[in-house]
């Protein structure tokens, strides 16, 4: 009689729990790769707004300094986050105050425009330098910004740039 024992018998194939052992394994270095992605595309998105901040605090800089006579009257030494009403200085006549008001309304509605929620502020004087604050609305971002004043939303993030003219 030809008796054949268990432990000298070859195994051929993969067993079922190994396969799924490997689509376990497999799967989770698939869940990494997308949050690396995700995670990529969110600080480009970061860093996309931050440019555009400092670019549009460029552009309130060069406004006032265009507009020297409106900035020693004081016309741009308290611009708040709301777009006033302006006329058209582009192509009509305006006063060193109107200018600073179409400035203020032009920058503001650009920083609508061009950042989520975006607003701008300028705070100070001719004599003390000013203060260029903008703040736009970050998506996923649940912590305080260091750099905005007290009361902004934890999702708001700020741009704060110091200017002498």
């Amino acid at each position: 009689m030809f008796v054949i024992h268990p432990l000298t018998m070859k195994q051929q194939g993969f067993s079922l729990l190994e396969i799924l052992i490997t689509i376990l394994i497999v799967s989770f270095g698939l869940l990494g790769m997308a949050a690396l992605i995700i995670s990529g595309a969110r600080s480009n998105n970061i860093a996309h707004y931050r440019s555009v901040a400092s670019k549009q605090t460029e552009d309130i800089a060069d406004r006032m300094r265009a507009n020297r006579a409106g900035l020693i009257a004081g016309a741009y030494d308290d611009l708040a986050a709301t777009t006033p009403n302006s006329g058209d200085c582009v192509t009509g006549d305006c006063s060193e105050t109107q200018i600073a008001t179409y400035d203020h309304a032009q920058w503001n509605a650009a920083n609508a425009q061009l950042l989520p929620g975006g607003v701008g502020t300028v705070t100070g004087t001719v004599a003390l330098g000013y203060r260029i604050t903008l703040r736009w609305t970050e998506k996923g971002m649940n912590e305080a910004d260091l750099t905005c004043p007290a009361g902004v939303p934890a999702n708001t993030r700020c741009f704060v740039t110091r200017f002498a003219p």
